[in-house]
């Protein structure tokens, strides 16, 4: 046992607490630091009695598409707890969010869904949208901001996304319409070339950074749909070709998301009351997907997590709740 706020290995036991299942949890004391912490210190069951199996099961009605309340009906619990129990695995979600492998080859799809919070208001005036960022082969699922849908958002969104794949060597990056994606990202990720390293004919010094590649694919009117490269790419970055630059696995996820998540639903009357709600609901839903639910498409029993090379197999609900982040999995 390792202590969770200094990592000393120096810590002896230090009496038990039992929570309503009569199950014991044992209590550590830390001689290096001098805090005190049990085996659920720095998970999602942090500071909870409820047993972990009730949790489990309320997470998954939630993230299987039922509302909140109808989740507390059915366990007989109230529906503040089940909101507890969500907002505290959302806390944990930077531990259970590691980055793209190094050196590997990525295709990001950015992409938006609408649904409403609080009031009825126009959908420019609301609070309800939520920029997707998925990994397309993997549908390794990225990120996930809701706000209203300003340049603040997008830029976030797009910071986000940046971060957990910019480590990668070849990263393509698509959407659909959307040029506020590429405008955010310009300022993170474009480089001056070197007077050496381009011919004057070139014509350009600033180009995105070496292996990076971003389109997007205009719907148009009347289904005239066309594909244009955003700014201009590094002289030595290959160019995909135009039946591959779109956001349809993207957009798959998102109609997935309505049926899992009551919060998306559309014609019901079950949306969000508030963005931090919202927010909640899918950072667990996010979580869910990438390390919980296996992927049709990409295999027999295969999560996200698997298809991008991070884990060799899918964990479950209770692993999610009571380990203290990915690097607490054993290999």
């Amino acid at each position: 046992m390792e202590c969770p706020h200094c990592q000393s290995e120096k810590v002896v036991k230090n009496g038990k607490d039992y929570h309503q299942d009569g199950k014991a949890i044992q209590n550590y004391l830390c001689k290096g630091c001098g805090k005190r912490f049990n085996e659920r210190t720095g998970t999602a069951m942090s500071r909870l009695r409820t047993p972990a199996s009730i949790v489990s099961y309320a997470l998954k009605m939630r993230t299987e598409g039922m509302g909140i309340r109808a989740s507390g009906r059915v366990l007989e619990k109230s529906h503040t707890s089940i909101m507890r129990w969500e907002q505290k695995l959302a806390n944990q979600a930077q531990q259970w969010s590691p980055e793209a492998p190094v050196g590997g080859d990525v295709t990001i799809e950015g992409d938006e869904i609408y649904t409403r919070v609080g009031e009825n208001l126009p959908p420019q005036e609301s609070k309800g949208w939520t920029v997707v960022f998925i990994e397309r082969n993997s549908r390794y699922w990225i990120e996930a901001r809701v706000g209203i849908k300003t340049t603040e958002l997008f830029a976030k969104a797009t910071k986000t996304a940046w971060q957990w794949s910019k480590a990668s060597q070849y990263i393509r990056w698509f959407s659909d319409g959307e040029r506020r994606y590429a405008q955010q990202l310009w300022q993170m990720a474009s480089v001056y070339l070197k007077a050496t390293e381009v011919s004057r004919e070139y014509g350009h010094r600033k180009v995105w950074r070496h292996g990076l590649e971003v389109a997007i694919k205009i719907k148009g009117s009347q289904g005239n749909r066309r594909v244009e490269w955003v700014k201009l790419e590094h002289p030595y970055t290959a160019i995909s070709d135009k039946s591959d630059v779109h956001a349809n696995h993207n957009e798959a996820n998102n109609s997935a998301l309505r049926r899992r998540c009551s919060a998306y639903r559309r014609r019901q009357n079950l949306y969000a009351k508030n963005t931090e709600g919202l927010q909640r609901a899918v950072t667990v839903q996010r979580l869910v997907h990438n390390w919980v639910r296996p992927h049709g498409g990409l295999g027999k029993n295969k999560t996200p997590v698997m298809a991008i090379g991070l884990y060799h197999r899918p964990i479950s609900m209770l692993e999610l709740l009571t380990l203290r982040g990915f690097t607490s999995l054993t290999p």
